[in-house]
């Protein structure tokens, strides 16, 4: 990842090793998005709250381009690489946001093995509750990463509030215990009656 990335604001959170897809239709992102095909390279998805953008976003490489129309929209399949800070940003030529970035590396990536194993049956708890099945190139990511936290999170109906929360943390063994406590809460809302499995059915991700 350079230290200056064109800068994508969306309404979404994505989290390292997750795919997403993506239609493209304004004017200013089909032209970042040509280049960045052209040039082999990868942009920066940062989240939008409150109407700001978020200090901590995702750099992205499109994986894929699922179709191409006419007038020059795409539907495309991005997955997230890494994280990255911003620090300053400009706008480019052709419209869109650049912007000066430094890497946003955990501190740590040790994590306790029950409270993982917690998380994971947690998990499965509230998806056998809910009658919702997960695909088995779910789980095949879910061996295959190290951080297996944002895994979980991508289909545990968090707002993306609390995605950007995650997101920002730099410690595995945080962002498992912040989805211990966000599971505990859907628990109760489970069992208060409270519908969540279109919560978690609706996320985004691949």
């Amino acid at each position: 990842m350079n230290n200056r990335i064109p800068l994508f604001p969306l309404n979404i959170v994505v989290f390292p090793f997750s795919r997403i897809p993506l239609h493209i239709f304004e004017e200013k992102y089909k032209l970042m998005i040509v280049k960045c095909l052209a040039d082999n390279s990868g942009f920066g998805i940062v989240s939008i709250l409150k109407k700001h953008l978020s200090k901590v976003g995702s750099f992205v490489k499109i994986t894929g381009v699922l179709n191409k129309y006419p007038n020059g929209e795409m539907d495309i399949v991005i997955k997230g690489m890494e994280r990255f800070k911003v620090m300053n940003t400009e706008k480019h030529s052709d419209g869109y946001l650049v912007g000066t970035v430094e890497e946003y590396e955990d501190v740590s990536r040790e994590y306790s093995l029950d409270s993982l194993d917690e998380l994971k049956n947690n998990f499965i708890s509230i998806l056998t509750k809910i009658n919702f099945k997960l695909e088995e190139a779910f789980w095949e990511d879910y061996r295959n990463t190290e951080l297996k936290s944002y895994k979980i999170a991508e289909k545990s109906g968090l707002t993306i509030e609390q995605q950007q929360e995650l997101l920002s943390l730099k410690k595995e063994n945080e962002r498992i215990d912040y989805l211990l406590n966000h599971l505990r809460g859907l628990e109760k809302k489970l069992k208060d009656n409270i519908a969540t499995g279109a919560i978690i059915m609706g996320d985004g991700y691949l």
